[in-house]
């Protein structure tokens, strides 16, 4: 009696164990989501730093054909350059943190990748003990029938 008890008991442990189990995957699937999500806003911002840069670049290019050609232009021009160099160094530091962002996103998401699947092996394991001890207690229910009887 009490060693059915006693396995009832390891059954529900194992049960709740279990749903815990369950409920901690869940919840790292959901911050894994966010930071997929972080990490798609981040590679969006690249791609338009990206763009700035490209399109920075092509301006810079057209203001130093023009100050070739035009003279007096060349104090405007040199003015422009520099505005585009501290924009471009300035994208270049936005960009390296950027990068590094994504970087440290992306390790987070293996690690909640790592943990979730962690979890729903443990979860499997507290399954399977369930199961076995629901086996053991129709066993031994079954053995106590013919002896009963």
């Amino acid at each position: 009696m009490i060693r059915n008890i006693l396995i009832a008991a390891l059954a529900v442990i194992a049960v709740i164990l279990g749903y815990k189990y369950y409920q901690l995957a869940a919840e790292s699937e959901k911050q894994a989501e966010l930071l997929i999500e972080t990490r798609d806003k981040a590679a969006k911002d690249l791609q338009a730093l990206n763009e700035k840069l490209a399109n920075e670049e092509r301006a810079r290019q057209a203001v130093e054909k023009d100050a070739k050609s035009v003279s007096q232009k060349l104090a405007e021009e040199q003015a422009l350059r520099d505005k585009a160099d501290q924009a471009l160094k300035s994208s270049g530091e936005r960009l390296a943190e950027i990068q590094n962002a994504l970087a440290n996103m992306q390790q987070i998401a293996r690690d909640a990748k790592d943990a979730q699947a962690k979890a729903e092996k443990d979860r499997d394991a507290a399954v399977q003990a369930a199961k076995e001890a629901e086996e053991a207690l129709a066993r031994e229910r079954a053995h106590q029938k013919p002896a009963g009887g």
